[in-house]
């Protein structure tokens, strides 16, 4: 049986956010710094994951096919054991995916222009986690409070950027690499750059 999308998206956000906090139940605990780093979570990687998924289910209905995001439970409970064992070190994010159906196929069907499809929808994700590096850049200007969390999103989307921009099955990155090596340079190295220069 399959979870309603609505619950799987709030399930997955809800469990990679806790993976990204989980370090702070192994030190003496505090319910403040737990809350603290977790709304930090919440708002950059789990919104980050989110949007990720979301961007790739718009670009796919934007091309007329029939696209849902998929929570995939044993990635829950693999992201959950993994960040229990690893303290929070290791994160799994392989939670869930948008399954996505042609609405309609030919035999004439152009593959150059299906190449193209997949290319534009796979980029869609890690574009989006550029674009919100960006606003967490912006965001890290205002101080205060905003300032940690600008940090903490840039490298957080930077890097769910690059990670889903690795060329190799099953990442976004091979489906772009496959339609236009160009386009998966033109994104993909700066964003390997980026994570390894912050």
């Amino acid at each position: 049986m399959r979870i309603p999308e609505f619950l799987g998206l709030a399930l997955s956000w809800f469990v990679i956010t806790l993976c990204f906090s989980i370090r702070t139940l192994f030190y003496p605990f505090s319910p403040e710094l737990f809350a603290y780093v977790f709304l930090f979570s919440g708002t950059s990687a789990g919104l980050g994951f989110l949007l990720h998924e979301l961007a790739h289910r718009s670009a796919a209905r934007r091309y007329g096919c029939y696209a849902y995001y998929n929570v995939w439970l044993l990635g829950i409970i693999l992201a959950l054991i993994m960040a229990v064992i690893t303290r929070g070190s290791v994160i799994f994010a392989a939670l869930g995916a948008v399954y996505i159906v042609p609405m309609m196929t030919a035999p004439s069907l152009d593959i150059g222009a299906m190449k193209k499809a997949y290319g534009i929808i796979s980029l869609s994700g890690p574009s989006m986690n550029l674009l919100l590096a960006a606003f967490f850049y912006a965001l890290s200007f205002l101080g205060g409070i905003f300032a940690p969390l600008g940090a903490y999103g840039i490298r957080i989307n930077l890097w769910l950027a690059a990670f889903n921009l690795i060329p190799i099955p099953p990442f976004d990155g091979y489906k772009v690499f496959s339609w236009s090596k160009v386009a998966w340079a033109l994104f993909a190295v700066p964003s390997w750059a980026l994570v390894l220069i912050l």
